[in-house]
């Protein structure tokens, strides 16, 4: 067996474990969490035996097995940007509507609520001759 195996299943497997750490955290929905399991067992088996990515790029019709490798991440890669972009958005509306409804409240209190008497621009006498 080659040394540098044994760090990189430690590395996986305490990868896999900071994944799973934090259970109380609803960020890692189920299908993500299999996917991370999925993930672990191939990078294990694939460290141990690496064979077995070549096997499976053979099944795949893909030359090699490093290649099949990039493909796969290739696409994890696409999946957790497309899922980080979505998770911005949400975070930027959420932002947005929070400062509107602070910047609202700071209004009402400075200034009272609309169509209070004695404040805001419908108050002022209009002048029809002014341009």
């Amino acid at each position: 067996m080659q040394w540098i195996k044994i760090p990189l299943v430690v590395a996986a497997v305490v990868i896999f474990i900071m994944v799973f750490r934090h259970r109380q955290r609803v960020e890692l929905r189920a299908g993500s969490r299999i996917l991370v399991l999925i993930l672990a067992v191939i990078a294990v088996a694939s460290i141990i035996d690496p064979d077995i990515p070549q096997a499976m790029a053979n099944l795949l019709g893909v030359a090699r097995g490093t290649d099949l490798l990039l493909y796969l991440l290739i696409v994890v890669f696409v999946l957790t940007s497309l899922g980080l972009y979505f998770r911005l958005r949400d975070t930027d509306q959420h932002l947005r509507r929070l400062v509107r409804s602070i910047a609202i409240d700071d209004a009402i209190r400075r200034d009272g609520p609309p169509g209070e008497p004695g404040r805001g621009v419908h108050d002022t006498p209009h002048d029809p001759d002014a341009t």
